[in-house]
This record gives structure tokens, C-alpha cells and sequence, in this order.
């Protein structure tokens, strides 16, 4: 594990942008929010910008504009989008990562912070870009035991239920990150919730800013998270910093094992040792327990690739369809949430016209 002690970059005050990644249900929420707390940086929640610039795949940055300005990610920062034009000198003509450091940093302004920021799981697979955007950027990067993180991901309505599917998607977040370990620090949640102010010590020395015990106390001092979702997967990280239930001990061995098995870097990397069974299944309940979750995997990749494409349209968004097939990628998660509906996104500000920006499907005039 990245103690810090190789990183290329200093310790000293500096601009730097600040990405948090980690597999989905990692602790990504909860750094992102005691990151926050400090009174020189703001964490945006999951902008995704790289994420949706690879869906669309528009001809032009003025093009991806008008389609990012309509996602879910951007609607829910809460923010004009004629304020973040205004932050380019030529919109049409800003390269992504002029387009991307504009949004973040007029979210960042509505807090007076300085520094900047943006806590995407996904952009782990993102990091080349996000590197030669950035070069000077500090990623710091969360991991959490991977069986409490497939288990996890299963109750989530946005992931796989199947435990095996889960696993792969945790051991490729690994793969992905894994070439450039010696530009990002690498930090654990259990370290994180045993021993707060020396974890969150080492991640502000990374990131360059002096300590601040504001960061041991999220839930009173990061500001209002208005562009944070009301979903109820992510109303504990708000709260007081708590150690999560490990519900994969309940699992049979044989599942057990087979996670263990997909994720064994992992494991060796971040010191997690391999439970200790009562009895230890054989090598073909193991694979037999992979082998009957692989059609769930492969339904919830189908369901994803038909989301995905229905996603490049822009119109689909509030489209009722797509919230449709949204509640089958792991219809068995929403037991976990009785009465709970999908909110719908923030609206655009209809400021564009008075803020002197036209905004123009396919162009962008100022």
C-alpha cells in the first residue's frame, strides 16, 4: 500500500485540484465531505464529467456543453451554467480540462474556497485523462475490505446483485488505478474511521494543506451539501463517521472465497487477511458459486448497454423510460429502500439568456 512516502509531490500549500476515486461503497462519500470540512477546499459530489464526455463522444467541447449541462451530475451541483461559460475565455474552443476545472470551480465559489475539487468513483477509469488534464493533480484514492464492498454494491440499486459481478467490478477499479499508484495516495476506510486524524493527516500533507481539526468533524463543519442527491445510500456518510456493519461474514464459504479469490491483490496489497473458516469449501463449490450468478452479471451488463445508449440522448434524461430501466439493473436492491422514489434532478436556471450566454444545441455562442 501507497504509505506516502514515494509520492512525487511535496508537501507545500498549493493549487492543486483534488480527486477522490474508489470503487462505489468504498468511503468516497464520506472523504469527500471531511475533505470538505477543511475551510480552504470544496469536493463537488460526482460531476463525472469524464464519464459522460466518453458517452456522448460529441465532435466538439461546445457540443458536450449542451450535453453535459443536462445531465443528472451537473443538474444536482445546483449551478449556472452561464457562470461556467463565464469562466472561459472562448467556451467554444476550452479544452476539456479548462471546461471540467470551470465547473468545479464556480462550485467551489459558492463556498469561498480556494480549492477545488470532485469526488467520482468512476473516474478511476478515467485517471490518463484526468492526468494529462491535470498534471499536477492530487488523487486520492479510498479502499475498503472488498467483501464488505461487494456485499454492499449487491443492496445498491445502481449496481450488480450479483456478488460475483461485483467482485470483477472491484478487482477492474484496481487494474485501472494500478498504473499510476506512484502519483495518487492510496488510504484505507478502516484506517479512516480507526484513526481519523492521522489518516486525514496524511491525505491534507498529500494534498498540501495545513491540518485543520474542522476535518474531524464533517457532519457540523463541510458546508451544506446541496449538490448531493437525497438518496438513502448516501445519507449515513453525512452523518456521524461510524464503522459499517461487515455483512459478508454472514456469507456462505463458498462465497466467501470466491470474492477473496477475484479481489486476492487487493487483499495482499492492503493487508485484509483471508477469513478464517470453519470449514473450507472445495475448489468446485467455489466455482460452481461464480457460475450461477454469471446470467445476473450478464442481465445487469445488458440492462447497462441499453442505458448507456438510451444516455446519449440528452432528451432521455427525464424521459420515464429511462427511470424504467434504471429500477431493473438490480430490481432486488429496491427491497432495501420501501417507498423510495427516484428524485428528479434540479432544473437549468433560466438565467442563460440574462447572463449573456445563448445556449444553442450543437454550438455555443457568447
Amino acid at each position: 500500500m501507497n504509505d506516502g512516502a514515494i509520492l512525487r509531490y511535496d508537501s507545500r500549500k498549493t493549487d492543486a485540484p483534488i480527486f477522490v476515486i474508489g470503487t462505489g461503497r468504498s468511503g468516497t462519500t464520506l472523504l469527500r465531505l471531511m475533505l470538505s470540512a477543511h475551510p480552504r477546499i470544496y469536493i463537488a459530489h460526482e460531476a463525472s464529467f469524464y464519464v459522460w464526455q466518453s458517452n456522448h463522444r460529441s465532435a466538439s467541447i461546445a457540443q458536450f456543453f449542451d450535453y453535459y449541462f443536462q445531465t443528472y451530475s451537473f443538474r444536482w451541483l445546483r449551478i449556472d451554467p452561464a457562470r461556467v461559460l463565464a469562466r472561459l475565455a472562448d467556451p467554444a474552443r476550452a479544452t476539456p480540462g479548462e471546461a471540467f476545472a470551470a465547473v468545479l470551480r464556480e462550485k467551489a465559489a459558492a463556498y469561498d474556497r480556494p480549492r477545488f475539487g470532485d469526488k467520482t468513483p468512476a473516474h478511476a477509469g478515467h485517471l490518463r485523462q484526468l492526468f494529462a488534464d491535470f498534471p499536477d493533480a492530487r488523487v486520492v484514492h479510498i479502499v475498503r475490505d472488498p467483501r464488505d464492498t461487494v456485499v454492499s454494491l449487491s443492496r445498491m440499486p445502481w449496481a450488480s446483485g450479483s456478488l460475483y459481478a461485483d467482485a470483477v467490478t472491484c478487482e477492474i477499479e484496481r487494474r485501472q488505478v494500478e498504473p499510476f499508484r506512484d502519483r495518487i495516495l492510496s488510504i484505507r476506510l478502516e484506517d479512516l474511521l480507526a484513526t481519523p486524524r492521522e489518516t486525514m493527516g496524511r491525505v491534507l500533507d498529500y494534498v498540501g494543506e495545513e491540518w485543520d481539526d474542522a476535518v474531524l468533524d464533517h457532519a457540523q463543519r463541510a458546508p451544506d451539501s446541496d449538490d448531493m442527491p437525497p438518496f438513502p445510500w448516501l445519507e449515513s456518510a453525512a452523518k456521524e463517521r461510524r464503522a459499517p456493519v461487515p455483512r459478508w461474514l454472514s456469507l456462505p464459504p463458498a462465497q466467501i472465497r470466491m470474492i477473496e479469490q477475484i479481489n486476492r491483490q487487493t487483499m495482499r496489497d492492503f493487508g485484509y487477511e483471508p477469513a478464517k473458516l470453519a470449514k473450507e469449501p472445495s475448489r468446485w463449490s467455489v466455482l460452481w458459486a461464480s457460475l450461477r450468478e454469471v446470467p445476473e452479471a450478464l442481465r445487469c451488463l445488458r440492462v447497462y448497454l441499453r442505458l448507456a445508449r438510451m444516455m446519449r440522448d440528452a432528451s432521455s434524461f427525464d424521459a420515464a423510460e429511462s427511470v424504467d430501466l434504471f429500477r431493473q439493473v438490480n430490481p432486488g436492491s429496491w427491497a432495501h429502500y420501501p417507498g423510495f422514489e427516484m428524485p428528479v434532478p434540479p432544473r437549468l436556471p433560466p438565467s442563460d439568456e440574462a447572463s449573456g450566454v445563448r445556449l444553442v444545441r450543437g454550438q455555443r455562442a457568447a
